[in-house]
């Protein structure tokens, strides 16, 4: 459970609103039911269920913006109910629900809908003067305040979500090529196996490694090297589909991971990258590249470690037998 909350922040943040809603609103619902005021009550009360119904959900599919948006939604309608039915002593509730939203859904939609119910709060106190708040300027003291919040809580979490968007790719990204780093590969590998588990999707698997990159290090220079790198990774992902990933698996190493693909269309494939990359992938002295390539097709019930393995045996049989060459595994 740790762990979860740990890895994916939205759902600890989701967790975290929905603990508070049910600590804080349901003995105040309570309250307001036996006290006679069944609005209010209701209303609090429909809060605390939604939310909790929203946590649950996102802990058992691992969905977050779906409950997320609901809640959003449910807490500010429901809070526009508590402040017209108990006026100004509801306007206090908006307050923590202005930073709750930002919790639940992205920066620009917690702003649109917090002005949105802001203005209708502001239209129905125009409407019926003196029922939520006791003058026109507790009306503009209060629809200032609010805005100012809401703008600085925008801000708040807007920077907060660029950086950790950021945190994100440089942890999830090869610093050097822009691919996919190894980290992200073990993950996308085990995540392979059990989507083939679960639908029998068909994954295929190249392991390719430049030829003789030792030598264009020693004499072009690692700079030169670096730039073979680099320039390697865009041919490499025009030549595949959108959704299929490529990864770097070390030095001159990369792994091209494909979903839905049988043997023989990843075998003409790896053969058409193999092209692709004499054809494309040169020197500063116009000098073509090679590649060799070990392909695998993931097997019933294999773990990632073999599969891998099966395609590192296949490269180092394309290597011995001459480079620039296919094989599968």
């Amino acid at each position: 459970m740790l762990a979860r909350l740990k890895s994916n922040f939205y759902l600890a943040m989701l967790s975290l609103v929905g603990l508070l809603i049910a600590a804080f609103l349901t003995p105040y619902g309570l309250y307001r039911l036996f006290t006679g005021n069944i609005v209010v009550g209701a209303t609090d009360l429909v809060m605390v269920l939604v939310s909790s119904c929203c946590v649950l959900f996102a802990w058992r599919t691992n969905n977050t913006k779906g409950p997320g948006l609901i809640m959003a939604m449910v807490f500010c309608i429901g809070a526009i109910l508590v402040c017209i039915s108990l006026g100004t002593d509801g306007v206090f509730w908006l307050y923590p629900f202005i930073v709750f939203i930002f919790f639940l859904v992205s920066p620009i939609k917690a702003l649109v809908m917090l002005l949105l119910s802001l203005s209708v709060l502001v239209a129905a106190a125009l409407i019926n003067p003196g029922h939520i708040f006791d003058s026109i300027f507790q009306l503009v003291s209060f629809t200032v305040t609010c805005f100012i919040t809401s703008l600085f809580a925008y801000m708040f979490a807007y920077r907060t979500q660029t950086q950790r968007e950021a945190l994100k790719v440089l942890a999830t990204t090869d610093s050097l090529t822009g691919a996919a780093n190894r980290r992200t590969l073990d993950e996308a590998l085990i995540s392979a196996i059990t989507q083939h588990k679960k639908s029998g999707t068909e994954f295929g698997l190249m392991l390719l490694d430049l030829d003789f990159f030792k030598e264009v290090n020693d004499n072009y220079g690692h700079k030169t090297g670096d730039n073979v790198l680099t320039e390697l990774v865009p041919i490499l992902k025009k030549m595949v589909r959108q959704h299929d990933a490529v990864y770097r698996f070390g030095g001159e190493e990369f792994v091209v991971l494909l979903a839905d693909i049988k043997q023989a269309d990843l075998h003409k494939l790896a053969d058409k990258i193999r092209l692709g990359v004499n054809q494309h992938l040169s020197l500063p002295d116009s000098k073509k590249l090679t590649t060799s390539i070990g392909i695998a097709l993931l097997q019933d019930d294999e773990s990632w470690e073999s599969w891998l393995h099966r395609a590192d045996l296949a490269l180092y049989q394309a290597k011995h037998q001459g480079r620039n060459k296919v094989v599968a595994g």
